[in-house]
């Protein structure tokens, strides 16, 4: 009796191919897994908004003009702090330039300091009595003499103010008022209230608003005008908005990426062939076949004499490889910047 042949574990037939292959389950499992992981930062790019550690209700200024061209800028602001891990105790409050005077504030501040910032910006730095925590209303106030304001260009003397403005906190309600004392010639306020020009309105993170009054006459020393340098002005808040949804993009790349070959396991399991592997062999990117298939290979055509039966083996690997294919002024707890 004849004996059978023994089936060759190196039979890289399509068929034995075919017969040998057993379902990914394991990389089923992570294709789920990397799909929540892509919904999960889809719907957190859509929905996800930085949260302010602060918001001020309202903000109000007043200025008056002086005679010897100086200026009185009384600031009001009510202030919440909504950071829970730590509460609020200090503040900055940027001013036009580092020539001023307090005059008076409000109770419940303890000091007043100057500040530079690293952009060499002036503050007042401003420190409370008590701490303030979070959602937790309070109101303060600051009156401070402002020199060095009055401007004159081409024989025109006017004015030019950019109240503080916060990169990454919400301005509910602003109203900034003018005193007019009778000698404005023009201003680009919005409305007038009795002898007050008043600008007011909302303002979300980095917005600010520039005020700008002429007089017909000034009898006041005058200081070269300089255009206002936005530069300092920006939203912290949509910046990190945009940071959030690059790494967001990024994820969801690398993700699908990793489901390509995977993708490619379920058809080769089912065609016998995937887009980067040959009949059921793992092929990486780029043609690369597997060491262990190649070692396997190389031990089958060596055991068939090299060239003869080997070669149709070879011819196979070479066009499944050929079929393959190649192929983003301001801390959180204060801040307004200088005018």
């Amino acid at each position: 009796m004849a004996k059978r042949k023994k089936k060759s574990i190196y039979d890289f037939s399509e068929e034995a191919i075919k017969k040998r292959r057993t379902f990914p389950t394991p990389r089923l499992i992570l294709l789920i897994a990397l799909i929540i992981v892509q919904v999960f930062f889809v719907l957190f790019m859509i929905f996800y908004e930085p949260t302010p550690q602060d918001k001020i209700e309202k903000y109000e200024i007043f200025v008056t003009p002086k005679d010897d061209g100086t200026l009185d800028i009384e600031y009001k602001i009510r202030w919440m702090p909504l950071d829970t891990s730590e509460p609020l105790s200090w503040v900055y409050i940027g001013v036009p330039n580092p020539e001023y005077t307090v005059l008076e504030y409000s109770s419940n501040i303890k000091s007043i300091e100057k500040y530079y910032d690293d952009y060499d910006m002036c503050h007042m730095d401003i420190e409370f009595k008590n701490n303030y925590v979070a959602n937790q209303v309070f109101n303060f106030s600051v009156k401070i003499n402002q020199r060095y304001m009055l401007c004159e260009d081409n024989g025109n003397k006017f004015y030019e103010l950019v109240p503080c403005w916060f990169n990454s906190i919400n301005v509910e309600s602003y109203s900034f008022n003018w005193y007019d004392n009778g000698k404005i010639s023009s201003s680009n306020s919005a409305t007038k209230n009795g002898n007050w020009l008043n600008w007011s309105g909302s303002m979300e993170a980095g917005e600010y608003r520039l005020l700008r009054v002429n007089y017909s006459e000034f009898n006041a020393p005058t200081v070269r005008y300089q255009s206002f340098d936005d530069s300092g002005v920006g939203n912290s808040l949509e910046d990190d908005k945009w940071t959030a949804v690059f790494f967001g993009i990024l994820i969801i790349s690398f993700c699908f990426i990793v489901e390509l070959f995977i993708i490619d396991c379920f058809v080769s399991y089912h065609r016998g062939r995937g887009f980067f592997r040959g009949y059921g062999h793992h092929m990486y990117i780029y043609g690369r076949s597997n060491p262990k298939y190649k070692e396997a290979e190389v031990r089958h055509n060596a055991s068939h004499g090299g060239r003869g039966h080997g070669g149709g083996g070879c011819a196979c690997a070479c066009a499944c490889a050929c079929a393959g294919g190649g192929r983003a002024g301001c801390s959180q707890k204060d801040v307004g910047c200088r005018a």
